[in-house]
């Protein structure tokens, strides 16, 4: 096969799968309501919240789906200060399943949230809810 014959056939082959792929654009949301949550952990503060999440009025699932609306994954992970008062912190973040943007995000000392999972899933639901309702404030019609 010439040089000519093969440019040409990967031109025709590129041209056929660009007018078969379906045209996509991806907006983000502009609120965070607009996502539905993907909560995967089964532990007892992934329970809590996902339930305070689905009171609050969001949308939560267990489960990756394909295809759906935009998906914000909640993950948590705990951080330990080495310097004195070597607090324990809780962050949580949701990010954008297609960007990876973080879309909401929460910090604070694990002693400050509460005794139990509950408690901690009350107060990090408030301050999502919280940021969630700041950021449609201000985002542009």
């Amino acid at each position: 096969m010439t040089g000519n014959a093969f440019i040409g056939l990967a031109v025709l082959g590129n041209a056929l799968v660009s007018s078969c792929a379906p045209a996509t654009r991806y907006e983000q949301p502009s609120a965070l309501r607009g996502y539905d949550i993907l909560i995967t952990r089964r532990d007892s503060l992934g329970r809590e919240l996902a339930q305070g999440l689905k009171r609050r009025g969001f949308t939560v699932r267990q489960h990756v789906r394909g295809g759906g609306r935009a998906t914000a994954y909640l993950f948590a992970f705990t951080f330990r200060e080495t310097d004195p008062p070597a607090l324990t912190w809780l962050h949580v973040r949701l990010a954008d399943t297609r960007t990876g943007v973080v879309v909401a995000a929460v910090s604070a000392p694990v002693d400050s949230l509460g005794s139990g999972p509950a408690d901690q899933a009350r107060a990090i639901v408030d301050s999502l809810a919280r940021a969630a309702a700041l950021r449609r404030s201000i985002s542009p019609p």
